[in-house]
């Protein structure tokens, strides 16, 4: 049960510490469901602003001056024993809103308790890049200087949330924040009752239209349409590899020291295994993205001597290749056989010619836009570079052609990296059918001695760990999760930080 207020009680403030898009407008919503907490949203960051200025200055009067403040005293006259304030920096380095300190003296800390929450920032500029923000370097400087902040302050002061864990363990982390804060906890505050943008208050018309009214560039769309917290929300998958490159070069080790315990726990398995073993296809590199570029460029040619609509012709290849990659590979045919077939029954299916002319044209087509469209992931190199470096042997076992598999590796500067390429086509035998214990024969090693890597559940996963190998999920579509079995990574230099040390 909530405790008893009194309205002439003053409400204590607490600060949460947040770079914009990091889900603090989910932890604002949860404290709102407390009838203990008035939640509102950036005192700091906007109190002094006017109109369209060039220059920004914090607004620290919520410190200085509490019982001035207009919020403040909406929070008093209501009842409220708490008055959670969202403190996010800004999103333009230039005008100086990513760069500034909240935190002045050891009595602002300790009136404040905050909490820094914080989410991994591949997923943050994602979600900048889908609201129109694009400038990776502000994103890099609002992380810096949080990252600064938490690191500086003693640590008694303050207290550090990942996104990540608030997602996938709600009540754990709400309970944790709650204990910091002095807040009584109630399961009620994951069940979302009241409205979105009324159960707030707010410092300025600007504040309630974001929430309220104008909805402005959909910033609280998720949170505001969920009734709960939301585990996996997809990422809208806008970033580049060098932009993802960059971000954790300047971030990914300031990231990682967040999961405590995980990264020593994890690094400490992989330095005892002898072989790291990586799938090939969408783990090291963009095979979706080369393979599809080359297969549209087939399919135009097609549509064009023919008069085939597009959309029609991709319908085709798509149930032609779900039908003929089933057996994953596993029979010996050559990567040319396979795409002749392909072609040969898209072909047949409008009741087109099959000329060989034709056909070597459209082969040699897709060969020569697959070759030029490779790009390793993010991370790629630079991990088997480490691995090598210190003494790893590295297995790539895949599924595919071994001719296409063995010119992908070349064609990507990674050969010199790989002791062993293990196929589907080579070994006779497919992922789910055992080609990972026919890997640990060939080898001559037990599945205690082999790491694993890969990007598929069904395909890498749980054939791996039905081996009895170490694996990790590598996977773009959902959050870090170090601490679930199997971790959860999205980018390879995550995994080369954690293994380096």
């Amino acid at each position: 049960m909530d405790r008893q207020h009194s309205p002439s009680r003053e409400p204590e403030i607490r600060f949460l510490i947040a770079c914009p898009r990091s889900g603090s407008t989910l932890l604002m919503r949860i404290f709102a469901q407390s009838s203990e907490c008035a939640a509102t949203s950036r005192l700091v960051l906007t109190g002094n602003a006017q109109g369209s200025q060039d220059s920004f200055s914090p607004d620290l009067s919520i410190l200085e001056s509490p019982c001035r403040h207009v919020v403040f005293n909406k929070a008093k006259n209501v009842g409220k024993q708490f008055l959670i304030c969202k403190e996010e920096l800004g999103t333009n380095s230039q005008k100086g809103e990513c760069l500034y300190d909240i935190f002045l003296t050891p009595s602002i800390l300790e009136l404040t308790r905050p909490i820094f929450l914080i989410r991994d920032p591949i997923r943050a500029f994602d979600s900048w890049k889908h609201v129109g923000w694009t400038d990776v370097q502000s994103l890099i400087n609002c992380f810096t200087n949080i990252f600064r902040m938490h690191y500086q302050a003693p640590s008694h002061a303050i207290s550090c949330v990942l996104y990540e864990r608030l997602v996938q363990k709600p009540q754990n982390e709400v309970q944790r924040i709650c204990a910091r804060w002095g807040v009584t906890f109630s399961e009620t505050m994951l069940d979302f009752k009241k409205p979105f943008g009324p159960s707030f208050i707010f410092p300025t018309d600007r504040e309630e239209d974001m929430y309220c009214e104008k909805k402005l560039l959909g910033l609280s769309t998720t949170v505001e349409a969920t009734s709960s917290v939301i585990p996996d929300v997809p990422p809208h998958s806008l970033l580049s590899n060098d932009e993802k490159d960059k971000l954790e070069e300047h971030l990914g080790r300031l990231y990682l020291r967040c999961w405590e315990g995980e990264v020593p726990r994890l690094r400490d398995v992989l330095l005892e295994k002898a072989w790291i073993g990586f799938d090939l296809d969408d783990t090291l590199h963009e095979f979706r993205k080369a393979s599809s570029m080359a297969t549209d460029e087939v399919l135009a040619i097609i549509s064009g001597q023919y008069d085939i609509p597009m959309p029609a012709l991709k319908q085709e290849y798509s149930r032609v290749l779900q039908l003929k990659t089933a057996n994953a590979f596993s029979d010996g045919k050559t990567s040319f056989d396979y795409r002749k077939e392909r072609f040969s029954l898209v072909l047949e299916h409008f009741s087109l010619p099959s000329d060989t002319h034709f056909m070597t044209l459209l082969l040699e087509t897709y060969e020569a836009t697959l070759s030029t469209s490779f790009e390793l992931k993010c991370g790629a190199l630079g991990l088997l570079s480490t691995l090598k470096n210190m003494g790893k042997k590295i297995v790539v076992i895949t599924e595919g052609p071994q001719d296409a598999q063995e010119r992908t590796v070349e064609a990507l500067g990674i050969g010199s990296y790989i002791d062993f390429l293990a196929t589907t086509n080579h070994f006779g035998v497919s992922k789910t059918a055992g080609l990972f214990t026919k890997v640990l024969e060939h080898l001559g090693i037990s599945s205690g001695d082999m790491a694993y890597i890969g990007d598929n559940v069904q395909r890498d996963m749980e054939p791996a760990l039905s081996a009895g190998i170490f694996s990790i999920h590598f996977t773009e579509s959902k959050n870090v999760s170090l601490n679930l079995v199997p971790p959860q990574i999205n980018t390879l230099r995550k995994l080369q930080y954690i293994i380096s040390g």
